[in-house]
Order: C-alpha cells, then structure tokens, then sequence
C-alpha cells in the first residue's frame, strides 16, 4: 500500500485539531452538543419538533430485508459496481474484482455498555460466511455501531484495513488485516493487485467520536472515496451537513454513486451537528455531484427519536420536491443488491 497526499486536494479541507489539547475538530467548528444536552434530551427537556404532515404515521418497522442474490454476489457483474446493503453502514462493494466491507457491524447490538442494550432490528442482509474475499475493509470513525470489535474478529480474510488517524491501536489484533492503514483527510491510499488495482481517499466528515467518556474525538471521522478504474463510489460514513460538501464535491468532480446517511436525526437541535436528516442527505447528494445515490444509517438499530420507517419516506418526499429524476436517490431493503 502507498500513502501520499492527494493532488491538488484543497488545503481548507485539512485536518484540524483543537489547540491545546490536540483533538480533532470540524471543519467550521461546529461541534457535537457536550454530554449534558443528553441527559436533556433523555429528559424530554428540548423543544418540540414535529413530523411533517407526511411522515407523521410513519411506521416503527425496521427497513425491509430481502433474501440476498449469492449467485450475483459470487459472480459480479464485470465492468459495473455492484453494491448490497447489508445493513446500517454496512455495504459489500464490488467493483473491478476488488471487494470493500465498509463500517462491519453483524453484531446483535451495538451497544457500548450491558445496560441500556441497543439491539438489531433487522438481520444482516448477508451472513459472514456469506462474504467473498474481503480486499479492503473500510472504517469511518470509531462509534460502536461503525467500528464493532466482534465483526473485525470474525472476518476471515486477509484484507487492508483503512482507518481514519488514530483508529489502528485499537482494531490492530482484532482483524486478520495484513495491514492497517491510518489516514486524515485528504490522504490517499492506493493498492490491490497489479490487474485490480484501487485507490482510497479520506474525505472530510461532520462528525464526532469517541469509545468511552474519556476519549472524546481523540481520533479522527471519515468518509472514503473509493475509485477502481473509472468508477467512482463515495462512502460517506456518518455526518452531519457542512458547507465543506460543496467544496469536497468540486474537488472531487462527481462519483457514480454516493452511500449517503438519512436517519438518526431526531431532534434536530441535539443531532443535527453529527448527523443530516433526509432534506441534507439530499443537498449533499447534490454538492457531491452524484449521479445515484443509495441510502444507508436507518432502520437497523433505534438511535435517535424519529421511528424507524420515517427516513425512507421522507427522502421519496424530499427527492420528488428537489426535482431528482425517479431512482437518482434511494432506499433500498437491507440485503438488495444494487448494480451501478
């Protein structure tokens, strides 16, 4: 694998810490709330936000799941990308021969503590023994429901292991990786086989993280760009909206398809520094320049306070409104497998 900084990427989308004491901070500055609004949310203590009009019945059902296409999986389309929706973050990428498992979790909760659980609602879309050669293994940030201990473990490939600065100590010995490989924003990756060779770049996210009370944004939060030949796939990770979207999206010039989070977004005034709601899933849809998006982060496990169904309902809403033609950005059923 080889490390470089990207050419031309803009210096206003580097790296920032917090001086002082080092940590990581947004682009912009806009940070998560600190740990008393929690408990002022958990109180019921913030204001009151309502649904609008045509999501107020939305259902508390998890996101759908279909029985996945093995044979599709085993035997990729050549010549195209081929993505399944395994649940929350969680995709198989195929494209070119290279096979990327970006943010695995297939625990059964993804919790931090014994006490309160927070259980899956949905099974995987695909069982571990199900997955094909692992090439690389992508990791946004280190929230328990995208950097699962127990999934990393259970992973029985050699694989590269892609990771946001700071995040290798505690993922090393817990993956069969041949090699984990740290990087901060603008940070470029390239590797694979001489006949299937893929590029990886960090991409800027509006975020947060942390693995106890103690370590808050000690690491960095990511998303990836992932690029195999011509194609073009953005992973998004987990963010909130920023104003950087538009000028990431100039940089990069377009993708084919962008893996976009829509839910864990209620109530706005606690989520929305770290996580967009459906309406800023579709604007970045737009910045990045995306020619098809596919929606992720919704329907597997309970996070926040909208129901389950909600996020699906108000994207079709919110695309129809934003003039997206039919298809440009969707919701797919967890185990659907997606050809690009």
């Amino acid at each position: 694998m080889h490390k470089f900084r990207a050419a031309g990427y803009p210096e206003s989308l580097r790296v920032k810490r917090r001086p002082g004491d080092g940590r990581f901070v947004n682009l912009g500055g806009r940070e998560a709330l600190a740990l008393r609004a929690v408990l002022k949310w958990k109180l019921g203590l913030g204001p009151r936000e309502e649904p609008h009009e045509a999501e107020r019945d939305a259902p508390e059902t998890p996101a759908p799941r279909v029985e996945p296409d093995l044979a599709r999986v085993r035997h990729p389309e050549p010549g195209r990308i081929q993505l399944t929706w395994i649940g929350h973050a969680t995709w198989l990428i195929q494209a070119g021969g290279v096979a990327f498992l970006t943010d695995p979790i297939f625990s059964a909760d993804c919790s931090p503590y014994p006490v309160p659980r927070i259980p899956r609602r949905v099974a995987p879309g695909l069982a571990l023994a199900d997955l094909p050669a692992i090439d690389a293994v992508l990791l946004s940030h280190g929230h328990y429901d995208h950097c699962d201990i127990a999934s990393l473990r259970a992973l029985k490939h050699s694989h590269v292991c892609a990771a946001p600065l700071g995040l290798a100590p505690l993922v090393r010995g817990c993956t069969p990786a041949a090699e984990i490989v740290e990087a901060e924003w603008g940070d470029r990756i390239e590797g694979g086989a001489a006949d299937a060779p893929f590029a990886l770049t960090c991409a800027p996210a509006q975020h947060a993280t942390a693995r106890s009370a103690f370590d808050r944004n000690k690491t960095l939060w990511c998303g990836w760009l992932i690029e195999v030949g011509v194609k073009r796939i953005y992973f998004a990770g987990d963010t909130g909206y920023a104003g950087f979207f538009g000028e990431l999206g100039a940089w990069i010039g377009g993708v084919d398809v962008a893996l976009l989070p829509i839910g864990a977004y209620r109530p706005r005034w606690f989520m929305k520094s770290v996580h967009c709601d459906p309406a800023e899933a579709v604007r970045i849809h737009r910045e990045l320049r995306a020619r098809r998006s596919l929606a992720m982060h919704w329907g597997t496990f309970v996070l926040t306070d909208e129901p389950l169904g909600e996020p699906p309902l108000a994207l079709a809403r919110l695309a129809a409104e934003a003039g997206l033609a039919p298809g440009e950005f969707t919701a797919i059923a967890v185990g659907e497998t997606v050809v690009v």
